[in-house]
């Protein structure tokens, strides 16, 4: 009956409340949302395909969410072409170095904002054959410059017969050409209900398309394979949502 402890008890739960997230949230499930830059960055490394976008994800609802993987399936004209996974980062506005993409968690209005590079590595046997022919093609570039002037050593040709692996292999990935495509950007998630997928649209025009495949005849003097140029540094598009 003693009003005292009544008025301490009753100050106390109140205390203990206000430090918890307001009650409606403990009911809140998982959910991201995501935001896409207006424009894209397309490119290639011998024919295999690179986008790079400035992608925005918020966490909405009320549960920390860890994101496990994002990916873009492309579509050229309404047929499915290829899957590119994101496999690094940029952290930093003002500087290129990538870091490697891994699972991060984002905690009820938290937001993560980064610039993503998606692509496929080349598969084992890609990877032997492309270090190989690298491999002979730099020490044939060595020997071609080894009798010339210091001045005169910079674009060396080699023959065909050097960088026809490279051109095969141009031919077999590259998938930049022109056309209407939609991109489905989806984010997976440990929690599966959180997951989230988006689709865009670009028109790649021809111009563009034949900029991308002019790479192709730098590859005698090792440009875009051994090294990499200012020429080749790919193609801006803007993209559109697709509702619904």
């Amino acid at each position: 009956m003693d009003w005292k402890f009544w008025s301490f008890l009753v100050a106390f739960v109140a205390l203990i409340l206000s430090q918890l997230p307001p009650i409606r949230l403990w009911f809140k499930k998982a959910k991201l949302d995501l935001e896409l830059y207006s424009r894209v960055h397309i490119t290639h490394k011998v024919g295999n395909p690179n986008i790079q976008t400035h992608l925005i994800l918020r966490n909405i609802g009320g549960r920390n969410t860890r994101i496990k993987e994002i990916s873009i399936d492309i579509e050229r004209d309404g047929k499915f072409l290829d899957t590119l996974i994101a496999q690094n980062y940029l952290p930093d506005a003002l500087n290129n170095q990538s870091v490697l993409f891994t699972n991060f968690s984002l905690a009820p209005n938290d937001e993560w904002s980064n610039r993503v590079n998606l692509l496929n590595y080349f598969d084992r046997e890609e990877e032997k054959s492309f270090k190989a022919s690298e491999k002979a093609l730099r020490e044939e570039i060595i020997r071609l410059r080894e009798p010339l002037k210091d001045g005169d050593k910079t674009n060396v040709k080699v023959t065909d017969q050097f960088i026809e692996p490279f051109t095969q292999m141009f031919k077999n990935k590259f998938i930049w050409k022109p056309g209407d495509y939609q991109f489905h950007i989806n984010v997976k998630t440990l929690d599966q209900e959180a997951d989230i997928k988006k689709s865009f649209r670009f028109i790649l025009f021809e111009s563009q398309s034949e900029d991308l495949e002019s790479y192709v005849k730098d590859f005698n003097i090792g440009a875009g394979i051994s090294y990499d140029v200012n020429d080749h540094s790919g193609v801006l598009v803007q993209v559109e949502e697709i509702s619904g």
